[in-house]
């Protein structure tokens, strides 16, 4: 019986790109505050909205809390800042996995365009405070050399002088660019300075089983996970882990194997690495395609066809079961030795 299915198509695209990103200097913007499912964001003075700015997906949807105006242009009295110039980062998108596509690639040239007076303008509903109270951004922030200082949002709409916009390094499902694996590399690089790599690990099970709440679960991981530890692969419980912890054993591991989570984006930090993946449906989420090209991963993803979609659980926005799941695992394991 064929328990698993090579996926071989994507959702979305993915292109690389050597050329570093647009970087756009807009003078005279309005910027209007966050506000969830609204509209939001940085506009031109002419009142259009300033495209660099927007985190599209697949280059043409807007983030889902994000509404831009229906005519595509804004009129407002709004208050002036003229005392300093601005680098535009986006929303900061709390979410590990959306974090590293979304906000970090906006920061592939931060160290090389900001001065110590100039501000780094962001959207989101968190405060400051806030944000660097979340550990693995600030251990990302701090690789960078920022601080709560360096970051400043505003609570009415605004109108500022003169802001630089860094175009992202990685477009959402479409498209991805090496300097974005610079940036990631070099924060990998801090991460692990003066960390013992000698133990090795040879073969890293990710699993979800202790998640709380979740893109998706398969509700009997239970029985992957068991037939793992049997074979002698490390458990990992990623939400439980500091990011200098799980750069540190991803990057000790020889063989990865996992469900698709976000916490596979943390490979972008590591060497290039080898992964077997249990996608739970046919095609390929190309965020993953795209950060596999760029860390040069040996990745493969593969569906179990008879896994089963249930019904939706508080937490989780999609549930599955896998039937003969240990069998699943057993031959998710010889994969990966393959």
């Amino acid at each position: 019986m064929n328990l698993l299915q090579r996926c071989t198509l994507l959702w979305g695209s993915a292109d690389l790109y050597d050329d570093d990103p647009h970087v756009r200097v807009v003078d005279n913007c309005v910027y209007l505050p966050y506000s969830h499912g609204n509209v939001w964001g940085l506009f031109s003075s002419d009142g259009k909205p300033v495209l660099e700015a927007i985190d599209f997906r697949e280059g043409v949807h807007v983030p889902g809390d994000q509404r831009l105006p229906d005519e595509g242009r804004i009129d407002l009295a709004v208050t002036e800042r003229s005392d300093t110039s601005y680098i535009y980062i986006g929303r900061i998108n709390f979410h590990y996995g959306h974090f590293l596509i979304n906000t970090l690639p906006r920061f592939w040239n931060i160290t090389k365009i900001k001065s110590p007076n100039t501000k780094i303008l962001f959207h989101g509903p968190m405060s400051v405070e806030q944000i660097f109270s979340t550990p693995y951004v600030k251990t990302i922030f701090s690789m960078l050399g920022l601080r709560p200082e360096d970051f400043v949002k505003f609570a009415v709409p605004t109108k500022i002088k003169h802001v630089v916009v860094p175009k992202t390094s990685f477009e959402e499902q479409r498209a991805g660019f090496y300097t974005y694996k610079s940036l990631c590399g070099d924060i990998g690089r801090r991460i692990l300075h003066n960390k013992d790599l000698s133990t090795r690990i040879d073969t890293l099970y990710y699993s979800k089983t202790r998640l709380k709440s979740a893109v998706g679960i398969i509700t009997n991981e239970a029985e992957i996970e068991e037939y793992m530890r049997e074979k002698g692969a490390i458990i990992a419980y990623p939400e439980e882990l500091s990011l200098e912890e799980q750069v540190l054993l991803m990057s000790s591991a020889e063989k990865i194997i996992a469900s698709a989570g976000s916490f596979l984006h943390t490979s972008i930090f590591c060497s290039p690495r080898n992964i077997s993946c249990l996608n739970v449906t046919e095609q390929i989420n190309s965020n993953y395609t795209i950060i596999d090209m760029l860390n040069r991963n040996n990745a493969e993803y593969y569906y179990p066809i008879a896994m089963q979609v249930l019904p939706q659980q508080d937490g989780y926005l999609t549930t599955r079961y896998l039937p003969e799941a240990r069998a699943v695992a057993e031959k998710l394991f010889e994969v990966s030795r393959s």
